[in-house]
């Protein structure tokens, strides 16, 4: 029996450690962390049986990098095991997956996206995944504290960012990529939730382009300011794609590597096959957006069903990309929705709204 979460809204206590937060979230959802983890250690080591008996080294050696780098954060995940009654080698698993060592599984998809026009700046992405993911997301409301702003988190239970917005109306969105040049570093949705600290575009590039990253992702990072795509791997980092204040257009990335020097070392055996038909759809329908609506319409849609933008292509256990929910921001007006699932095939389909008033965010729906 799979658990489902019902796109749970955890709102974390103002005043309390960030050992005292994952506590309590792994308190209250402990056996979907559990039933979670479950799936991704079964995941992983379906893709590389190699590991099973390295497992506690590396991550260990993970959880080292995400100290150094994010102690806070660090002690979230620590929190988040403590309460749900895991080790810590099974949180480092439910987060880092995808980049634990040298695996990198192409059932995580997405598409990531930025448009202006003379009058708005939007930015937003779906979440492809393994199908089992779904019922395991949820949005984490973290209020401002001593070293960060308040910020909302799009992720799984038991994880601590998948993609966010922080009050200074910034998001950090992101999308995988494949490369044969991973090595030992942090938990890559620790570094989400750091990048969302910085007050501007310029912090929160220098905060990705300074991460000891394990593994290949293409990063969004949008303000008021303008927009960036960022293929960060360990050994070589691109800007790919950017809008700057005042330019009008729209910016893109799904799943093959767009930079000339990242292309060099892509895996593309690995490659989500999916990713060329929703790039393709993308660059027909991405000017046609003039604001929020037609922004999360759009990474709704169905066009080319299966392998449409909202995907629900899955050929076997090794590459599904299934769209598993989604976030869009209005950074000009601090707008936001979330939602888990699709709005045209699930039953149990479910969004929020938020909007920022002064120095926090107000549910409004």
């Amino acid at each position: 029996m799979i658990t489902n979460c019902q796109f749970p809204y955890i709102k974390y206590q103002s005043g309390k450690s960030s050992t005292e937060w994952g506590i309590s979230h792994g308190e209250e959802f402990r056996i979907a962390i559990k039933e979670l983890a479950d799936i991704r250690r079964g995941l992983m080591l379906a893709k590389n049986p190699a590991l099973a008996k390295k497992l506690d080294e590396l991550a260990l050696e993970q959880l080292a990098f995400s100290r150094k780098f994010a102690p806070h954060i660090t002690d979230e995940i620590e929190g988040i095991a403590k309460g749900s009654n895991l080790t810590v080698t099974d949180l480092v698993i439910l987060n880092n997956y995808t980049d634990f060592r040298d695996i990198t599984l192409p059932e995580e998809g997405c598409s990531t996206v930025h448009i202006q026009t003379p009058s708005e700046v939007l930015s937003g992405q779906t979440w492809d995944m393994h199908r089992s993911a779904k019922n395991y997301m949820c949005l984490v409301h973290v209020p401002a504290g001593n070293d960060h702003l308040a910020q909302l988190v799009l992720t799984l239970v038991g994880c601590v960012g998948l993609m966010g917005v922080n009050t200074y109306n910034g998001l950090i969105g992101v999308n995988n990529i494949n490369t044969i040049n991973a090595k030992t570093g942090l938990i890559w949705p620790l570094l989400v939730r750091k990048t969302l600290e910085g007050r501007n575009l310029g912090e929160m590039r220098s905060t990705l382009l300074n991460a000891p990253v394990t593994s290949g992702h293409n990063y969004i990072i949008s303000t008021p300011e303008g927009g960036e795509h960022l293929e960060i791997t360990p050994s070589v980092s691109e800007k790919v794609s950017a809008l700057a204040h005042g330019q009008v257009g729209g910016i893109f990335h799904t799943n093959h590597c767009m930079g000339s020097e990242i292309q060099k070392i892509e895996d593309k055996s690995s490659m989500s096959s999916t990713t060329f038909n929703r790039y393709n759809l993308l660059s027909k329908k991405t000017y046609k957006v003039t604001d929020l609506e037609d922004f999360k319409n759009l990474l709704t849609d169905h066009d080319e069903f299966p392998k449409s933008i909202c995907s629900h292509f899955e050929n076997g256990a090794q590459d599904p990309s299934f769209t598993c929910g989604g976030g869009v921001s209005d950074l000009i007006r601090g707008k936001h929705i979330f939602w888990r699932g699709c709005p045209a095939h699930d039953q149990d389909y479910k969004e929020y709204e938020f909007e920022l008033v002064g120095t926090d965010f107000k549910k409004i729906k």
